[in-house]
């Protein structure tokens, strides 16, 4: 994968920054070409789950989010009954995988 680095380099200075190396442009487009493989690896998985051949945004989203890091309860110890029992809830209402998912995101964060 090739990221041009002029737009990296002009997004550092856009930030505030009044020089920017080679090696700076050069270890940021690295990181975001790392980070874009790893999400676009997440999300052919939501869409695979989802039975379909094509990735989209809302598998993206799902990806974003997903990757995000999750935190524990307070008292450190996490319901997964709980959580088994909202995706079951979920499948048997007519939820579709991408709406579970969702909702399973947003319960974590």
């Amino acid at each position: 994968m090739a990221i041009p680095k002029a737009p990296v380099k002009r997004t550092i200075q856009e930030a505030g920054a009044e020089r920017v190396s080679a090696d700076a442009v050069d270890a940021l487009t690295e990181h975001i070409e790392e980070y874009m493989e790893e999400l676009s690896k997440r999300a052919i998985v939501y869409a695979k789950y989802a039975k379909r051949k094509t990735v989209k945004a809302e598998d993206i989203a799902l990806a974003i989010d997903s990757s995000a890091p999750i935190e524990a309860p307070e008292d450190e110890k996490h319901d997964m009954f709980s959580m088994i029992k909202n995706v079951f809830e979920g499948a048997s209402e007519g939820k579709g995988f991408e709406e579970i998912m969702g909702s399973f995101m947003k319960m974590n964060k």
